[in-house]
């Protein structure tokens, strides 16, 4: 299994309030990636371009065991991300065995703002991402502030490896969260032969109803969901609204912060916000993107018309306000 990766990151200088928050995700990413390929016996190549007005070759093709994580993370000037996804390009497309079947590319990008400093247009890198793309060895994914997601579609990126986040210490905690998960995820398609993906976050927000309701059983009517209106341990609050005994199993929480053990023997249950459909089903996991054995870290995001709510199997599991409870009796 060879894999190589592209990372590009932005020092522009509007990240300057989330430059030390911008250091540590490109660290833990490279922990990630680094873990990932020993689970895997992966053989990992890395490249990185830093992009601060213009392109900076930071690391060209070395091995992920021999990466060292930045200790600063300086800003400055604009932003030319689409140079900096062309510069990881040329440098992938260059290895001796880019044309192999069995090598496969990885490149990601995370910026705060739209590409304003770029000699390259939109429309020519999209054009030479596609191409890539329809090779089924090249993945693009790209976290980009909310609001963006149009301009990178137009690119042909697909939805589900663009991740939407808040420019803010918070919202680039649950962006890394949820790329540090994708990642694992990614690595392990990579090991039983899937060489690309276009839903590299675990994302609901582009599936639609009528996937979930052929896909997946209604179990609407079985189940009752309850809003928490206080912080509450799981057991008081089943027992105060049903009336009854609390039976582990029977109560799934809502997905509303990063959840860092996810079994896989653990019931995933959807809600379609709109019309209060309730399905479920070992589908749940497949349309996530998530790996159907072994514990997992499920994180947040923009999931759409859907609100996911995963079994617990606790008596003392807090639960927030703001939030709702599914509670399945049967």
């Amino acid at each position: 299994m060879k894999q190589y990766v592209g990372i590009s990151r932005d020092h522009s200088g509007s990240m300057s309030h989330l430059k030390e928050r911008a250091r540590m995700d490109y660290n833990e990413i490279i922990n990630a990636l680094e873990n990932a390929s020993k689970q895997h016996d992966a053989d990992t190549i890395v490249s990185v371009v830093s992009h601060q007005g213009s392109i900076r070759r930071e690391v060209v093709n070395s091995s992920i065991n021999s990466l060292k994580p930045l200790t600063s993370y300086p800003t400055r000037d604009r932003t030319p991300l689409f140079d900096s996804v062309r510069e990881l390009i040329t440098l992938l497309s260059a290895v001796p065995d880019a044309e192999s079947s069995g090598v496969t590319f990885l490149v990601m990008a995370v910026t705060d703002g739209q590409d304003n400093a770029s000699n390259i247009s939109g429309r020519e890198l999209g054009q030479i991402i596609r191409k890539l793309q329809n090779t089924d060895r090249w993945t693009f994914v790209f976290r980009i502030p909310r609001g963006e997601r149009r301009s990178l579609e137009a690119l042909g990126i697909p939805p589900g490896n663009i991740q939407e986040w808040d420019q803010t210490e918070y919202g680039f905690r649950e962006a890394t969260d949820q790329t540090l998960d994708a990642v694992t995820k990614y690595y392990g398609n990579v090991s039983r032969g899937i060489r690309s993906t276009s839903t590299f976050y675990a994302n609901l927000g582009h599936v639609s109803r009528q996937q979930v309701q052929r896909t997946m059983t209604d179990v609407s009517r079985d189940v009752s969901i309850w809003s928490v209106d206080r912080r509450t341990d799981i057991l008081s609050f089943i027992e105060r609204k049903s009336g009854e005994p609390y039976r582990k199993g029977s109560a799934f929480y809502q997905l509303s912060k990063t959840e860092k053990a996810v079994q896989d023997y653990k019931v995933i249950a959807v809600r379609n916000k709109n019309n209060g459909a309730v399905y479920t089903g070992t589908n749940a996991r497949n349309l996530l993107n998530l790996p159907t054995s072994g514990t997992i870290k499920l994180a947040p995001g923009d999931h759409g018309e859907w609100d996911i709510f995963i079994q617990s199997t606790s008596t003392n599991r807090v639960l927030l306000p703001g939030t709702s409870v599914l509670y399945w009796k049967s």
